[in-house]
């Protein structure tokens, strides 16, 4: 058995390009302290890690499209606070997605593991630019170029809304917008190995422990409708 964990897990973390697009729409607001808690501890696990993590922060509603990091050294990023971070207006998923993609591809190391977070409460209901079919190409272009997507959604159709854009079925995640914390705090732990892993399968991105039966469900399919 240490035998086969030993061909699974390196010895030294490889390099990590994290992409992480925040909803910050305004039904967010009514779990905006435990996103800004589950984001600043997130944050720090990356922090722990000798090999080199780069990351981007994507911040969005229908009033503004902000990318706050790009490309950053993960010790540069600050952590967020009630005055950083302040949930309004509407949900522009697929602007968020396409234009936070359409930059990201300039910066990436081909080494490098390459991880796409996308935490929103709701489904696309502002976009301009882009549409679902040019964001489903997107992701498919860039799965293809070695990138991991994962879907974490709150109190919606997360199995449709992942479907609809792209994202792997193992990879759609749904949980309650009080358990954001619990959701960031799980996607620290699953990180953590994903970069460890010597080989990298984008579909099992998960590795729920059995000591942790409170952790998001897999697949999306939670409660009614889902």
């Amino acid at each position: 058995m240490i035998d086969r964990l030993n061909e699974q897990i390196e010895p030294q973390s490889r390099s990590l390009y994290v992409t992480l697009l925040l909803d910050e729409s305004g039904s967010m607001q009514s779990c905006k302290g435990a996103a800004i808690a589950g984001f600043n501890e997130y944050v720090g696990t990356l922090r722990k890690y000798p090999a080199e993590t780069r990351f981007t922060l994507t911040l969005f509603n229908s009033e503004k499209m902000e990318v706050r990091y790009h490309d950053a050294a993960v010790s540069a990023i600050t952590d967020l606070d009630v005055e950083t971070y302040r949930p309004d207006k509407g949900t522009p998923l697929y602007d968020a997605i396409g234009c936070t993609l359409s930059s990201a591809r300039q910066h990436t190391v081909s080494e490098a593991r390459k991880l796409c977070v996308i935490l929103t409460d709701g489904e696309e209901n502002a976009s301009r630019e882009y549409t679902r079919s040019n964001v489903f190409a997107l992701i498919k272009e860039f799965e293809k170029e070695g990138w991991a997507f994962l879907y974490l959604g709150a109190d919606h159709d997360v199995w449709a809304a992942g479907e609809s854009l792209g994202v792997m079925e193992q990879n759609r995640i749904a949980f309650k917008k009080e358990e954001v914390g619990s959701t960031f705090k799980t996607l620290s732990e699953s990180t953590s190995s994903y970069r460890r892993r010597k080989h990298t399968d984008h579909s099992s991105f998960w590795e729920k422990k059995p000591s942790d039966p409170q952790g998001p469900s897999k697949g999306g399919r939670r409660g009614s409708g889902q």
